[in-house]
């Protein structure tokens, strides 16, 4: 499908606007009025991929000017939130995207934790486990070394994908991911701590969170 100039020159003028002198707070606020615009649905990457890599390749345009922050962000919320959704979501949580776009809720991605090191995703010992009763996954990070860390967007994001090593009936079946509510109405879900990581060399209009 090819892209519109018309969109072309709308999404240039959108992203056009972006600044990175914000602090964090103010950087996220970006991102929810970009997607709440609907120029870029975050069902684009399966539906629409040529309009999805353009608005990437114009965004990136701007790049050298913003710095790492939002162009991170970005990514983070449209092609590891949204498209890990997309790639192994069900139906429920796939159409549950365009209500996240229309509300303005931001998403991260939960893989890394403190104890991998460089070796994100090859170690997962955050937990899933099967709770028959209320039937609901309890995710479980069991000590320090099993905190997501450095997650980005960590700290203003409504959602997560947080990905946990599955066990169902004291059986261990491997890392899956889970698409879970972070924050509710601005302040951690029940039973969620997470921290600062801290002031870095570059891009402090990113936020990023141990969880």
């Amino acid at each position: 499908m090819a892209v519109s100039a018309k969109w072309r020159e709308q999404w240039i003028e959108a992203v056009s606007q972006i600044r990175s002198d914000l602090g964090y707070e103010k950087s996220a606020e970006q991102l929810r009025a970009l997607q709440k615009t609907g120029l870029l649905r975050l069902t684009d990457l399966k539906n629409d991929p040529a309009k999805f890599f353009e608005a990437h390749r114009l965004l990136a345009h701007h790049a050298p000017k913003l710095g790492p922050g939002f162009w991170i962000r970005f990514t983070v919320h449209y092609n590891l939130f949204a498209g890990s959704v997309l790639a192994v979501g069900n139906d429920q949580q796939v159409a549950q995207l365009d209500d996240i776009q229309q509300k303005g809720l931001l998403g991260c991605f939960g893989l890394t934790e403190k104890l991998a090191g460089v070796n994100s995703g090859g170690v997962v010992q955050t937990t899933a486990e099967w709770d028959d009763a209320s039937k609901e996954f309890v995710i479980t990070s069991s000590d320090v070394g099993a905190h997501k860390n450095w997650i980005s967007q960590g700290l203003v994001g409504e959602l997560a994908v947080v990905v946990a090593d599955l066990h169902v009936a004291g059986k261990r079946c491997g890392a899956h991911a889970f698409l879970m509510q972070l924050r509710k109405d601005g302040q951690p879900a029940p039973n969620v701590e997470l921290g600062d990581m801290g002031r870095k060399t570059v891009g402090n209009d990113l936020d990023n969170a141990w969880i």
